[in-house]
């Protein structure tokens, strides 16, 4: 992690925004919610799509500069039990026919810069990857969780987001 990158992001952006800019809930191969005692496992990703600046003007003229993530949210079902051999080995094409259910959201999350200089790009690349997805996990899991309610999927509780250990551990 790039320490002394990511602390000049965090001094100069502030937060102003957070909200749902798409999302997609399905259930897969014929997969019914209601057949008791069914064995799902959960899977879990978050990542940045993208990341833009934009200018704003205000109702006083004033101009103020916006950093603008865009976060990919997924959260999925595969119809159990897999055996932990074939767990570490599966294929693209063998977990598509074991998917029970998918949902996968888009979040954006706007931070006004605060400061006059441009942030150079490893501040605004380290940011993104350590502190949006620290920012935009509640709302992913609020909104998961009344997702799975919705579709009679079991409500899972999402684990606390955590960074990966070795990428904390690069510098």
């Amino acid at each position: 992690m790039n320490r002394e990158a990511l602390q000049k992001a965090v001094d100069n952006l502030a937060i102003q925004m957070i909200y749902l800019r798409s999302t997609d809930a399905h259930l897969c191969n014929d997969f019914d919610p209601l057949v008791p005692n069914q064995e799902l496992i959960g899977q879990f990703n978050i990542g940045i799509k993208s990341c833009h600046a934009k200018e704003l003007k205000d109702e006083a003229g004033l101009y103020h500069r916006v950093l603008v993530y865009q976060t990919e949210a997924r959260m999925r079902y595969l119809k159990g039990p897999i055996s932990d051999e074939l767990k570490n080995d599966l294929e693209e094409e063998q977990l598509e026919k074991l998917m029970a259910a998918e949902i996968v959201a888009t979040f954006v999350s706007e931070y006004g810069i605060t400061c006059d200089e441009e942030l150079p790009q490893d501040a605004v690349l380290e940011f993104g990857r350590v502190n949006v997805p620290h920012q935009i996990w509640a709302y992913w899991r609020e909104y998961c969780h009344a997702t799975c309610a919705r579709m009679s999927l079991p409500v899972s509780i999402l684990p606390m987001y955590i960074i990966n250990k070795s990428t904390d551990s690069e510098r």
